[in-house]
């Protein structure tokens, strides 16, 4: 049974025939998975800081996504998923479906209480 709300993160289908994902090993590949699901749980809009990069995988593991364009450098310090806002959601839209949610609930809950007309 899913659970209400849950946080996900989209994965092309696709993945597993791409080029790129030839030039990872199977635990980089998991690596590459939990950098997409950290994004998305923390609404980084894809950006990994210095400290942060450095407790996914082993050191070899990073650099393969690396070489493999799965992401890039940033200034000042930190990493960004190559094209992570191209197939995730951002902060402001998340917040944005939040904030719709919370609204049509309290609408929904305010019309629960009213008495209907009887024919």
């Amino acid at each position: 049974m899913a659970r209400p709300n849950w946080e996900y993160i989209r994965v092309d289908v696709l993945l597993p025939e791409h080029p790129k994902i030839d030039l990872l090993s199977r635990s980089a590949r998991w690596t590459l998975i939990e950098m997409w699901c950290y994004c998305g749980r923390n609404r980084t809009d894809g950006i990994i800081s210095d400290v942060r990069w450095k407790t996914f995988g082993t050191a070899g593991e990073r650099q393969q996504i690396l070489d493999a364009g799965f992401a890039e450098p940033i200034d000042p310090g930190g990493y960004v998923m190559h094209g992570y806002l191209e197939h995730q959601r951002s902060r402001e839209q998340i917040a944005e479906l939040s904030r719709a949610r919370a609204d049509a609930g309290r609408k929904g809950g305010a019309a629960g209480g009213k008495p209907q007309a009887s024919a």
